[in-house]
C-alpha cells in the first residue's frame, strides 16, 4: 500500500484516549490534576537534568498489542538505506588524526516504515492525532505551540532493528525525540547515552572521544520496555542503540512533532532516506 496520504489526516478508528494510554496513571485528558501535574514536572526534571524524560507502562496493554500487531504488519514494508556517518552527522575531515571523533565513522543500516503506510484508522495513527497526547509533550517540552508533523514519509515511522543493525554513537540534528518501544529484542537493543557531552560552543570532542573508546563512566543504560513513552534531547546527548541480537526485531515507534506548522522535509533528504519524494515536500520546498 502507498496512499501518499496528507500527514494532516485525522484519525478515524475507535482509539480514544482512555483506550490507548494508561490515564489512571497519566491523566492526560485531566490536565489540572495532580497527577498529570506530578508526571509533567517529573519529565521536565529529567529532560533539565539529563536530556531523558520516561514514563513507565504508557501505553495500555491491549493498545501496546494491536501497535505492534500493526507494525509488525508493516515491518517487510521497511526502507532500508544503509549510510555511514561520524558522531556530529558532518562531512569527515581529511586534516585530522584517524583518531579523532570526527574521523570516526560507523555504520547504519536500520529499517525506516513511512508514516504514509499506516494506517488511519489504526491505534498507532490514533496516538499521533490525540490532542491530549500532542498537550502532554508540549507541556513536557516546555513548548507554547506544538504541531503534529504534516511530512507524509517523516509524520511518524516504526524504526526496525534487526540482529546485528546498530545505530552508533551520534548527536541529533533536531531538538528532541518522542518513542515508544513497542517490540523487544532477545537480548540487546539498550538505550545509552552521555547528557551535556557537548554545547554550542563546545563540541566536546575529548569526552565523545572516551566513550568511543569504551572509556567513559558517564554513560547512561537505559533498558526500555513496550509500552514506556520517551522524550530526549539529543541535539547536545550523545547516544546510541547497541546491536539486537535473536530473531526478534526491536520496534521503536517515533512520533513527530514540530513548533513550526509548515516545517516539512526537503526534497533531497526525502529522497536520501526514503528513495523519492513526494508532491507535498516539492510543494513546500517551492513555497520556501
Amino acid at each position: 500500500m502507498n496512499r501518499f496520504a496528507d500527514a494532516d489526516d485525522p484519525a478515524t478508528g475507535p482509539f480514544d484516549t482512555g483506550t490507548l494510554v494508561d490515564t489512571g496513571r497519566y491523566p492526560i485528558d485531566r490536565t489540572r490534576s495532580d497527577a498529570y501535574r506530578d508526571a509533567v514536572r517529573q519529565a521536565r526534571a529529567g529532560l533539565e537534568q539529563q536530556s531523558c524524560a520516561m514514563l513507565r507502562q504508557f501505553i495500555r496493554g491491549e493498545a501496546l498489542e494491536q501497535m505492534r500487531a500493526e507494525a509488525v504488519l508493516l515491518e517487510p514494508g521497511a526502507v532500508h538505506v544503509e549510510t555511514e556517518y561520524n558522531p556530529y552527522f558532518d562531512d569527515v575531515p581529511d586534516d585530522l588524526p584517524s583518531d579523532h571523533p570526527r574521523r570516526r565513522v560507523s555504520r547504519r543500516t536500520n529499517g525506516m516504515v513511512r508514516g504514509d503506510k499506516f494506517e488511519r484508522a489504526g491505534a498507532i495513527w490514533a496516538l499521533f492525532k490525540n490532542p491530549h497526547m500532542l498537550q502532554l509533550v508540549a507541556d513536557c517540552l516546555g513548548i507554547a505551540e506544538l504541531h503534529t508533523y504534516r511530512d507524509p514519509f517523516g509524520c511518524m515511522n516504526v524504526n526496525v532493528q534487526a540482529e546485528g543493525s546498530e545505530f552508533a554513537w551520534h548527536f541529533d540534528n533536531n531538538d528532541f525525540t518522542v518513542s515508544v518501544i513497542l517490540q523487544k529484542p532477545e537480548d540487546g537493543g539498550i538505550f545509552e547515552y552521555v547528557p551535556g557531552l557537548r554545547t554550542p560552543r563546545d563540541p566536546g570532542y575529548d569526552e565523545v572521544k572516551k566513550v568511543l573508546d569504551g572509556d567513559s563512566d558517564a554513560v547512561c543504560h537505559l533498558d526500555l520496555q513496550p509500552g514506556d513513552l520517551q522524550l530526549f534531547k539529543g541535539r547536545y546527548a550523545l547516544h546510541r542503540v547497541t546491536a539486537p541480537t535473536g530473531p526478534t526485531n526491536r520496534l521503536s515507534l517515533l512520533l513527530g512533532y514540530v513548533e513550526d506548522r509548515e516545517k516539512m522535509a526537503s526534497p533531497t533528504f526525502s529522497r536520501n532516506l526514503w528513495g523519492e519524494v513526494h508532491p507535498l515536500q516539492e510543494t513546500a520546498q517551492r513555497a520556501r
